[in-house]
């Protein structure tokens, strides 16, 4: 774990060959989000566990030239081949197979950012991820294990690709000349190749036959959209996430409230309770309302205005837990971000859902499939209840800080329903105590709702706070340092004078670098 330091750009990701294309492309006269699409097709090669192109993307975008914030959504939906009687009566989704898989978003989303804001030509920014593919890359722990989960529910052309011998180790050596191909591709002939193309028709050809939904016309049609940010005021600065359908809005509900309480003290108990607290009001109101705003609009810049923060602190007794949250489930995503000389930043997270997704993979292309439709709700009358055409609620968000009308940091974190949670820590230690960022990515976290059954989880470093929870009610577990499931951050800040500082977790495989 370290923190780079540079006056000109930066970049940090989830996997230290994506940081180095991202830097490359800084390098060659590119922009952040030239970077950013870089180091996302090299993760989509070393981080199948976390994403691909065949997942989906929300990104956010700052211009220094008017200090304007700018959100992007590449969240493909349901097919329109959906059957409701393919799924249970009741009960949950399918969490693996080609019925939990929704249309993959992530290439779109490259090709608008790289329309909207793009310097360097587009094939430049996939030769990293092409021979990566080809010359293939040294497992790590974290994907290796993940992989070899996979056994259980992986498809043929899956096992082909990624289990060729069984279950793979760390320092294995992976390679994926079916993707490199595809990579190759989609550089040379644009994402248009792959949304209309042959790609298309495999995916429909493999979906279709398993009761999927999605078809080559579902593909051509779908496009990726620019959205305005939510954003509330914490501490006298702008916070800015990605809107819905994205979960961003999970986090500002439980900075408004925090809002109006004493600032935070890490490491105090009563800090600790009142952040849990805020978090499962906040986890409350979006179980009930986050969907796809075109099915299931929900004013949310009016009930972050309105009084549901004051109403909501007021509930909040100091001394006494609510119930325990619901049980919040980990993830697969990935987060990466990066800033350029010019003073533009970009933020992208970008996700298969539940480790490597669906176990669906496309035969001959090497792109496995996300699992995003497990996320949708089967009862009828939920907002976020399946239905052909529709997104679900997304657990993907990213963060962004301004301050004095200048961007100061650019934060997001894998890790599923609690990506909330750790952007809510790491700006807390961030803002209310001045820690520096390499100290607050890296400092011990909590979560609520982890684990089955679900409880108050704490990091080994914050164990002196559990006699104090306890005795409010929280049903609490200490575990280990630095665990998988309190998510990965990746985070970059810029002083006042211009000075970058960036940073990668280091409960991941990540790096940062700054020039």
């Amino acid at each position: 774990m370290y923190e780079a330091i540079g006056f000109h750009h930066a970049v940090a990701t989830a996997h230290p060959l994506a940081t180095q294309a991202g830097m490359r492309a800084l390098r060659e006269g590119g922009g952040a989000v030239d970077a950013a699409i870089a180091a996302n097709a090299v993760l989509a090669v070393t981080e199948p566990d976390a994403c691909g192109l065949g997942g989906d993307l929300f990104a956010l975008v700052y211009s220094a030239r008017d200090r304007s914030v700018r959100a992007y959504a590449a969240a493909g939906p349901v097919g329109s081949a959906f059957r409701r009687e393919r799924l249970p009566a009741v009960g949950a989704m399918p969490q693996r197979g080609p019925l939990a898989v929704t249309l993959p978003g992530a290439v779109r989303g490259w090709g608008l950012l790289h329309r909207t804001y793009g310097k360097l030509a587009w094939a430049d920014l996939f030769a990293d991820a092409v021979a990566v593919a080809e010359g293939g890359f040294p497992l790590t722990r974290k994907v290796a294990q993940a992989l070899g989960e996979a056994q259980d529910f992986a498809d043929e052309a899956f096992r082909l690709q990624f289990l060729p011998k069984g279950a793979p180790a760390a320092g294995d050596l992976q390679r994926s000349p079916d993707l490199a191909r595809t990579l190759a591709a989609l550089a040379q002939e644009g994402p248009d190749w792959f949304y209309g193309g042959p790609f298309a028709a495999a995916l429909e050809a493999t979906l279709l036959p398993g009761g999927g939904s999605v078809t080559r016309e579902d593909m051509a049609a779908f496009e990726a959209e620019e959205a305005t940010p939510l954003e509330c005021s914490y501490r006298g600065r702008r916070i800015l996430v990605t809107p819905p359908p994205s979960q961003g809005a999970t986090l500002l509900l439980a900075l408004a409230i925090l809002d109006g309480l004493p600032p935070a003290r890490p490491g105090d108990p009563d800090s600790a309770h009142l952040a849990v607290e805020a978090l499962k009001r906040a986890y409350l109101l979006r179980d009930n309302l986050l969907a796809d705003p075109r099915t299931a609009p929900v004013d949310w810049p009016e009930i972050l205005r309105g009084s549901f923060a004051a109403q909501a602190r007021g509930d909040i007794d100091p001394s006494a837990a609510q119930e325990p949250s619901p049980r919040l489930l980990p993830g697969g995503t990935t987060f990466l971000c990066a800033w350029d000389a010019g003073g533009d930043a970009c933020a992208v997270i970008q996700s298969n859902y539940l480790g490597v997704g669906s176990g669906v993979l496309v035969p001959g292309f090497g792109v496995h499939l996300q699992n995003r439709g497990a996320y949708f709700s089967l009862e009828d009358g939920h907002p976020n209840a399946i239905a052909a055409g529709k997104r679900t609620a997304h657990t993907l968000m990213a963060t962004m800080v301004l301050a004095d009308g200048r961007l100061e940091t650019v934060l997001g974190a894998m890790g599923g329903d609690g990506q909330p949670q750790t952007n809510l820590q790491i700006l807390q230690r961030l803002i209310d105590a001045g820690e520096g960022l390499e100290d607050a990515v890296a400092a011990p976290r909590l979560r609520t709702g982890f684990g089955d059954p679900p409880a108050l989880q704490l990091e080994a470093g914050l164990a002196p706070l559990a006699p104090a929870l306890s005795r409010r009610g929280h049903v609490v577990r200490v575990g280990p340092a630095q665990m998988d499931g309190m998510g990965h951050a990746q985070a970059i800040t810029r002083s006042p004078f211009g000075l970058l500082r960036a940073t990668a977790d280091p409960r991941g495989d990540g790096i940062a670098w700054a020039e």
